[in-house]
């Protein structure tokens, strides 16, 4: 390794990351992997890029800044430049991340800079009221669902699933007009409104329950506004950090199958009552109505469980960015060169099926409003309002995008290296 790699009285250093520091598995977001890393003394998640994760996960107090140079070279074939060694410890410094930089009055300023950016995320379009911290009740819970968390159960669940769904399409023309008897039954309106919240939070309490059983930390369970839904949510972060991919694709899934576990018992209910009564319309409803809210969960064209599954399955961060992106390169020819290799082809995969799909379910929302509100306020009305409708949810739509992706790219941590800081060898 020659004197100008890195800066001379650094070559023999042996740093340290902090042992408190964990580091997930590499995620594909494009055409780069970027890695998670998370520090639970002042609660800063971090993303950091492939050459930066090979250099801190080999941080080790063992190994000496030339040492780690020199593995670099051979993994890698560049070397490193000294600015690039300077902005490396610069940074892992400032965040308290290297052993004998965490003074205490700087992990405090950072714990409290983390509680001001969740202060500021909050926003009459997006806002989160966290209501508890339920590690110990997490914890009794995990133990008790220890011994179940085997295939055969998630199996045995979901197959009870699919006999009420079964169940119910054999009997849909009964089942379906009780189910709409909700409306006119105030006592079967209540019980079902009651059922229903409850799964919602056992929903919610599910993720954090099978994460609480991989080990996960901090997870939060709350109110959840997203403009015009409130809902409860669990904010499980830390599965982002599993490196069993298998063990976050059941974090994500485990809500949806708290939630048809809730509802697949009220095929026998419905059955024995016969579908009359306050309890078969209950049956009914939740046969329809709360196991199709269960469900929806799983479409992956929207941020919700079954998207966070398709990206886990797949190993990418952040798929409906990496598809747009492609989508984007592909209607633009001759812009950014498109990703190598068949993850090109998943992501405009991806994007095509949920453009198609968007598409697809606006248009039929249209038609059914047109259909509904025409014999009151008549056609052109009718054309004036939904289109006054659409546009405001894309208008509503684009600010919540472009909201979120200043979040995302306001988030802490390296990215992608600029190929001028990287010399070869």
């Amino acid at each position: 390794m020659s004197d100008t790699s890195t800066v001379p009285q650094m070559r023999t250093a042996r740093p340290r990351v902090d042992p408190a520091v964990r580091i997930g598995p590499g995620l594909w977001d494009g055409d780069r992997r970027l890695y998670t890393l998370h520090d639970p003394r002042t609660g800063w998640y971090f993303r950091i890029g492939e050459h930066e994760h090979f250099l801190t996960s080999r941080m080790d107090g063992e190994r000496t800044v030339e040492e780690i140079e020199d593995e670099f070279i051979a993994h890698f074939r560049k070397r490193l430049t000294p600015a690039l060694w300077q902005s490396m410890f610069t940074l892992l410094g400032q965040r308290g991340l290297l052993v004998g930089s965490d003074d205490p009055v700087l992990m405090a300023r950072l714990r409290d800079a983390r509680d001001s950016q969740s202060e500021r995320s909050r926003t009459w379009l997006h806002a989160r009221l966290p209501l508890v911290r339920p590690e110990r009740l997490l914890d009794r819970l995990a133990a008790v669902v220890r011994p179940l968390d085997r295939p055969v159960s998630w199996a045995l669940v979901w197959l009870a699933a699919a006999a009420a769904i079964c169940y119910t399409a054999l009997l849909w023309n009964d089942v379906w007009p009780q189910a709409r008897t909700l409306w006119t039954e105030p006592a079967a309106m209540i019980v079902f409104v009651v059922i229903a919240w409850t799964s919602l939070f056992l929903h919610e309490l599910g993720h954090g329950v099978v994460a609480k059983l991989y080990g996960a930390r901090d997870i939060e369970i709350g109110f959840m506004w997203r403009l015009p839904v409130i809902a409860a949510y669990c904010k499980v972060d830390d599965s982002l950090l599993f490196h069993d991919r298998m063990r976050r694709v059941r974090v994500a899934f485990a809500g949806v199958t708290v939630s048809v576990a809730v509802s697949a018992p009220f095929a026998p209910l419905h059955w024995i009552t016969a579908g009359e009564g306050m309890w078969g319309t209950v049956s009914a409803a939740m046969l329809t109505f709360g196991m199709f809210s269960g469900l929806m969960n799983l479409l992956p064209v929207f941020r919700l469980d079954g998207y966070y599954v398709l990206s886990h399955l797949l190993d990418v961060s952040a798929l409906d960015e990496s598809a747009r992106r492609e989508l984007v390169r592909l209607v633009r020819r001759g812009g950014a060169p498109a990703v190598p290799g068949p993850k090109r082809r998943v992501y405009l995969a991806y994007g095509i099926g949920a453009y198609l799909f968007l598409t697809a379910l606006v248009a039929a929302m249209a038609a059914f409003a047109y259909f509904g509100i025409t014999p009151y306020v008549g056609a052109g009305a009718a054309v004036a309002l939904i289109a006054t409708a659409i546009l405001l949810a894309f208008v509503l739509g684009v600010i919540m995008t472009r909201r979120s992706r200043r979040k995302m790219s306001a988030l802490p941590g390296t990215q992608a290296p600029d190929h001028s800081k990287w010399g070869q060898t």
